[in-house]
């Protein structure tokens, strides 16, 4: 099957956003589950066909550019494609975009091709390999903010979150877009009030299982009217790092 980009229209429903009408991050990143997964199932390599095979996908890293959030009710497009491969990771860019074409947001992901049975990841299949370099569809330009063998951090603060039911995913652990808003929700309301997202990167490191507690901290350097965030999401004990991220925040 000729590889193209898949696109989608959504419409901003009232539950997708805050209070004053912008949408949550969180809901955007199961917005790119959802547009993705179309495209895997018809691609073949979607998670029910890799589970009966017993191997699933599992996310490394998530980098999202925010230019603008759409608005509540607002219809919109969003475009993925699988955009090449980085040693054992299979990459995927995201798109948003207006009906004039005019780019809302971008993001690119890392994805692991992991045995179900060891939690392990293996080299990845030689159709993932075809399907994501041979369509010519550039890899979006996105450089990164997060350094993982660099990343250090003093917590200023934080806020303790428990994996329910309505966290859990297809791999039976908590779902990205759950640790995306852990992420933010761990940040001072009065922050959030007075500043919008424009910038954000997450590694994934460890699983996170069925009725965990955790606790995710976060520290605060201000650069004008800009504000990067170090964050690490942790287990109650702290000898477990779920994920760490960097967040840049401008003021509103």
């Amino acid at each position: 099957m000729q590889v193209t980009k898949h696109r989608e229209k959504v419409k901003i429903f009232n539950h997708y956003t805050n209070y004053k009408g912008r949408l949550f991050v969180k809901t955007l990143c199961d917005l790119f589950n959802d547009v993705a997964e179309v495209q895997t199932e018809q691609l073949g390599v979607d998670v029910a066909t890799l589970n009966a095979a017993g191997a699933t996908w599992m996310l490394h890293r998530l980098h999202i550019r925010l230019h603008k959030m759409p608005q509540q009710n607002e219809e919109v497009y969003i475009e993925t494609w699988p955009s090449g491969i980085d040693r054992l990771f299979a990459l995927r860019d995201y798109r948003m975009v207006r009906e004039n074409g005019e780019e809302l947001l971008r993001a690119t992901s890392e994805w692991m091709y992991i045995d179900l049975n060891r939690r392990r990841p293996m080299r990845q299949m030689e159709r993932v390999v075809e399907m994501s370099t041979s369509h010519g569809i550039p890899h979006l330009e996105l450089p990164s903010i997060l350094n993982e063998k660099e990343f250090a951090m003093t917590p200023a603060g934080g806020r303790h979150f428990e994996a329910t039911f309505d966290n859990i995913d297809f791999n039976g652990h908590v779902t990205q877009a759950s640790y995306m808003r852990w992420i933010t929700n761990s940040l001072p309301f009065e922050f959030l009030k007075t500043h919008v997202l424009v910038d954000v990167e997450v590694i994934y490191s460890h699983e996170i299982m069925p009725d965990s507690r955790i606790y995710s901290a976060y520290e605060m350097k201000m650069e004008g009217e800009t504000v990067t965030v170090g964050h690490r999401v942790q287990n109650e004990s702290g000898d477990t790092t779920h994920c760490i991220a960097k967040s840049v925040w401008e003021k509103k």
